[in-house]
């Protein structure tokens, strides 16, 4: 799958965590501090390490100098070091591209949901969309109504 199926949240939290250990900890210890199995966490630091704001390294995770610039920015800045770091992403590439190719820059759900389902499940299509639209709402790249089932690219 593309990206890990974990809320944007749980990303912040965990890069909070390293920021109270001073940026880098033994992931082994970071799990078990979070009363979490290893299998829990990882997709989470897939996540943080896919958007650039953590790397590991023998053992440990470390936040990334976009990392702290992302902790140490108000609530708007996150936002838009949030949706810098998606536009580096190949699948949010994709649904831009397909978002700008409409044009009212809008995409039903089911035609999203039914172009990731030619590389993979049909439960990883719906689990993708989901994350998506979780990670680009929290970063205004995109708006989805869930009334019409259309996700729309926001205006920058």
């Amino acid at each position: 799958m593309p990206l890990p199926p974990v809320g944007i949240g749980m990303v912040l939290g965990l890069l909070e965590m390293l920021e109270d250990a001073e940026g880098k900890e033994d992931i082994f210890k970071l799990a078990r501090g979070l009363s979490l199995e290893l299998d829990d966490i990882e997709p989470v630091i897939e996540a943080a390490v896919l958007l650039g704001l953590v790397k590991t390294s023998d053992g440990d995770i470390i936040l990334t100098e976009v990392g702290k610039d992302l902790l140490a920015a108000d609530i708007n800045g996150r936002k838009a070091i949030l949706a810098r770091q998606l536009e580096g992403l190949g699948v949010f590439k994709e649904v831009f591209r397909m978002l700008n190719s409409t044009g009212k820059r809008s995409i039903k759900r089911e035609k999203l949901v039914d172009f990731f389902e030619q590389s993979m499940s049909d439960e990883d299509a719906e689990q993708l969309f989901k994350t998506i639209v979780d990670w680009g709402r929290f970063a205004e790249v995109i708006s989805y109504d869930p009334q019409t089932e259309r996700l729309y690219l926001q205006n920058s």
